[in-house]
């Protein structure tokens, strides 16, 4: 019986209404019934999220703005339970595979047995064991538009690998077929012909249409827009980032060969990845040269595999004496990986986490003052809100906390898995209460 807890019922609209995972598991569990399901196009709309650029921006602590999009696409109710269904069973499949081959430790990203590690386990790892090498190259890339150019024939390919099928199951061919030749729907295109979502639900809406063959009639007469390239897989659906995985195997098959060849270690958190080579080999040292033609080695296999590695993201370091040298600029650098900064001795979080924090607190904050003055209140509105996001009232919050909780666990984590690192995260949000009250104009009490 599949876990209620795990297939939530989520509460957005689309096309279909929501539903409860006990009252379709025997549909979403059955291959007859997969192989002949009719997917429902996806909502399309743009996640955009801010980036540090390098340029001062007075307004807000002197830090900088970059705005970066990312396309996010989401399933019918029903067909979310069969991606996730179907993702399930493809990552146990995945990894088999992997501990078999023996790289199950390389890909970290989105898998349902790593007992909750997260990017700050891998992070403190992976920086402890840089440290252990004394002296080491460091190769960090990131994979330009992983999702957008993934290669629907490589991906069939390796999910027969994976699944050990000859050919794909006739239900699993339905699946890859909804995720690699889908159709969407804009979001805003929905909204300006049925509403905002708030306005929807304001007149208590649950879904965009009342029957699926009301559905389908709007579908004859406003055709989906479709991916008719052969590469390409939306990213934001429960079974997309299990793919992605998949597609990365002999890539990550082969880059695993090429560290253990050399003494080193390979990881990969979805597109970003790292390759670490201690420069002791025994009685030799690998010398700058020597590396510089993995780097060229690991360009080939990522073209054969066809996978874009980004240019600018691509760094080449060399750690010695406590020091990240940048080999290409030939001065001391940092290593940015997961989220974390290291260089050399210390480790902090990525100057954008804490910029983030900040600034959506003083825009709530400012949003709650031109609420109170507009509609003359004699409170500030919002404040619960205030203080359980932006105050150490929210640690316990949900499920996660807040931001203060990932920077106390980040500290934490690094404290025991690299001890011989200075970790400043708490030191990075230690005026916190102070900025927060100041921007406030008042004392944050204990009760809210």
């Amino acid at each position: 019986m599949l876990d209620p807890i795990k297939y939530k019922t989520k509460r957005y609209l689309h096309f279909d209404h929501r539903v409860k995972i006990e009252t379709v598991e025997s549909y979403v569990t059955n291959p007859k019934k997969i192989m002949k399901h009719s997917f429902l196009p996806f909502i399309h709309y743009v996640n955009s999220f801010y980036k540090n650029t390098g340029k001062k921006n007075p307004e807000i602590q002197n830090r900088p703005i970059k705005k970066k999009d990312r396309d996010i696409m989401y399933a019918g109710h029903l067909d979310n339970y069969i991606y996730k269904y179907y993702a399930d069973s493809l990552n146990d499949a995945y990894n088999i595979w992997t501990e078999n081959h023996k790289i199950d430790e390389c890909s970290t990203a989105y898998r349902n047995h790593k007992n909750g590690k997260s990017n700050i386990d891998f992070a403190a790892e992976i920086i402890n064991t840089i440290i252990s090498f004394e002296q080491a190259y460091i190769l960090v890339g990131d994979f330009s538009h992983f999702f957008d150019k993934i290669d629907h024939k490589i991906l069939k390919k390796n999910l027969l690998t994976v699944l050990n099928q000859p050919k794909l199951y006739s239900d699993w061919f339905n699946v890859y077929k909804s995720i690699t030749k889908y159709g969407y729907y804009e979001k805003a295109f929905l909204s300006n012909l049925f509403g905002t979502d708030k306005e929807m639900k304001k007149s208590k809406r649950t879904s965009y249409f009342d029957t699926l063959m009301e559905f389908r009639k709007f579908q004859k007469e406003n055709p989906t827009q479709k991916n008719e390239n052969i590469f390409g897989i939306p990213q934001g659906t429960a079974i997309s980032a299990v793919f992605a995985n998949v597609y990365a195997i002999e890539f990550d098959l082969a880059i695993k060969k090429m560290a253990d060849r050399y003494l080193g270690f390979y990881r990969r958190y979805s597109d970003d990845f790292i390759l670490v080579i201690p420069k002791k080999q025994g009685q030799k040292e690998v010398s700058i040269n020597d590396f510089k033609k993995l780097e060229i080695e690991v360009r080939n296999l990522a073209k054969k595999n066809r996978i874009i590695i980004q240019e600018e993201k691509t760094g080449l370091y060399s750690y010695s004496h406590s020091t990240i040298t940048n080999i290409t600029l030939q001065k001391s650098h940092h290593l940015d990986y997961l989220g974390f900064i290291f260089d050399g001795k210390t480790v902090r979080m990525r100057g954008k986490s804490p910029y983030k924090f900040y600034r959506k607190a003083y825009q709530l904050i400012d949003k709650a003052k031109k609420v109170k003055a507009n509609q003359n209140m004699n409170y500030l509105p919002y404040r619960k809100r205030i203080y359980s996001l932006y105050t150490d009232l929210g640690i316990n919050k949900g499920e996660f906390g807040n931001f203060i909780t990932y920077a106390k666990r980040a500290q934490e984590k690094f404290d025991q898995i690299s001890p011989h690192t200075e970790n400043l995260m708490l030191q990075q949000i230690k005026n916190r209460k102070k900025k927060i009250e100041d921007k406030l104009g008042m004392r944050i009490h204990t009760k809210i």
